[in-house]
C-alpha cells in the first residue's frame, strides 16, 4: 500500500531560521509548546533553550538552529520516503525572507526535479497585493502546484474580500489551498482565527476551488466533517494527529471516524509534519492500519484521495 503525504516541512537551515522566526515574532507559544520535540530535532540544550524561550523567544531559535541538525539532504530524505512507502509528498513553503530569496524559493528549488515530491507555496495574508503576486509568481515561475495559507500567522480573515483574488486564481487554476484550521497556539489571538464556518463560506464563494482543512479543522471535527459533506471540494488533512489517538476515546475523531465507509471516506487526507511528531511519514502512516478501516478506506484515506486531488491540478 503505496502513502501519498499532503503536507510536510522539509527545509534546509536557513528555511527552519525563517520558519520559527515566524513562530518567534507572531506566536512565541508554539516555541514552548513544542520545546522537547524542537530541541530533540535540533540537538539543543534543553535546559538553555528552556531558560531563554520566555524571555527572548528569538534567541532561543538561535539556540535551535546553532548546532546545525536542523538542515536536509534531499537525496537523502527521497530516499527515506521510498523506505517508507511514501511515493509522493507536498513540502509547504512560505514567504519568509532568507539568503537569497524567500523560503518558497529554496523549496522550489529542493523540489525541482525531484518527482516524489511537490512544492506548495506559501502564501502570507499580511498583504493582500503581496499575495496575489506571491500567488502568481509561484505558480508560474517557481512551479507550484498548490498554495498553503496559515489565517493565525497574518492576524488574517480569509472571508475578506482583498483576499479575493488570491483564492479566484487558485480556483481557475485548479490550484488546492492548504489552510491551517482549527486550534492555534498564538495566545494573543482567537483560538478559531479560522474554522469551520469560514472554510465552508469559502467553499460557498468559490465552489471549484479545491480547500484542505489543516490539521482537519480540530477540535471542531464534527462541524468539518459536515463541511466536507456538503462542499465536493473540501477535504480534511490528518497532519499533527497520530491515528493512534484518533481512536482514543473523546480524542475528537470520532464524528470522522463513524462516517468513514461513508461520505468520508473521498475526504480524507494523510498529512505527516513529522517534526511535531518526531515520526517519520512511514510510521505514522502505519498506525492507521490499528484504526480498524476497510482496506478500501485505508487506501483512499493514505493516497488515493490526494492522489486524485493532486492529478485534478496537474
Amino acid at each position: 500500500m503505496h502513502i501519498v503525504d499532503i503536507c510536510e516541512v522539509a527545509y534546509d537551515r536557513d528555511c527552519w531560521r525563517a520558519y520559527l522566526g515566524a513562530f518567534a515574532a507572531d506566536a512565541p507559544r508554539y516555541l514552548s509548546v513544542f520545546a522537547r520535540r524542537l530541541c530533540d530535532q535540533a540537538g539543543a540544550d534543553p535546559g538553555r533553550y528552556r531558560e531563554t524561550v520566555e524571555r527572548d523567544p528569538f534567541s532561543a531559535v538561535d539556540l535551535l538552529v546553532e548546532p546545525g541538525r536542523l538542515g536536509l539532504d534531499v537525496g537523502e530524505h527521497v530516499e527515506r520516503l521510498s523506505a517508507d512507502g511514501v511515493t509522493c509528498q507536498v513540502v509547504h513553503g512560505g514567504m519568509w525572507k532568507i539568503p537569497g530569496g524567500t523560503v518558497n524559493d529554496r523549496v522550489a528549488a529542493l523540489v525541482d526535479g525531484r518527482t516524489e515530491l511537490r512544492f506548495w507555496a506559501g502564501i502570507s495574508l499580511k498583504d493582500a497585493s503581496a499575495a496575489e503576486r506571491e500567488a502568481v509568481r509561484s505558480h508560474r515561475e517557481l512551479g507550484a502546484t498548490g498554495f498553503s495559507i496559515i489565517p493565525f500567522l497574518d492576524e488574517a480573515d480569509v472571508l475578506s474580500e482583498a483576499f479575493t483574488p488570491v483564492f479566484a486564481y487558485a480556483e481557475r487554476e485548479r490550484l488546492p489551498v492548504w489552510i491551517h484550521c482549527g486550534q492555534n497556539f498564538a495566545t494573543a489571538r482567537p483560538v478559531d482565527s479560522c474554522s469551520w464556518w469560514q472554510l465552508d463560506r469559502l467553499a460557498g464563494r468559490h465552489p471549484a476551488l479545491r480547500i484542505v482543512a489543516g490539521h482537519g479543522g480540530w477540535p471542531w471535527l464534527g462541524e468539518m466533517a459536515a463541511v466536507a459533506q456538503r462542499h465536493q471540494h473540501v477535504y480534511l488533512d490528518s497532519s499533527t494527529h497520530r491515528a493512534s489517538a484518533m481512536r482514543t476515546p473523546g480524542y475528537g475523531w470520532e464524528p470522522v471516524l463513524a462516517r468513514v465507509e461513508g461520505p468520508l471516506r473521498r475526504k480524507v487526507l494523510f498529512g505527516s509534519t513529522t517534526w511535531v511528531s518526531g515520526r517519520s511519514a512511514g510510521e505514522l502512516a502505519g498506525e492507521f492500519a490499528g484504526l480498524g478501516l476497510t482496506d478500501t478506506a485505508l487506501q483512499a484515506w493514505l493516497s488515493g484521495n490526494a492522489s486524485r486531488l493532486l492529478e485534478a491540478g496537474s
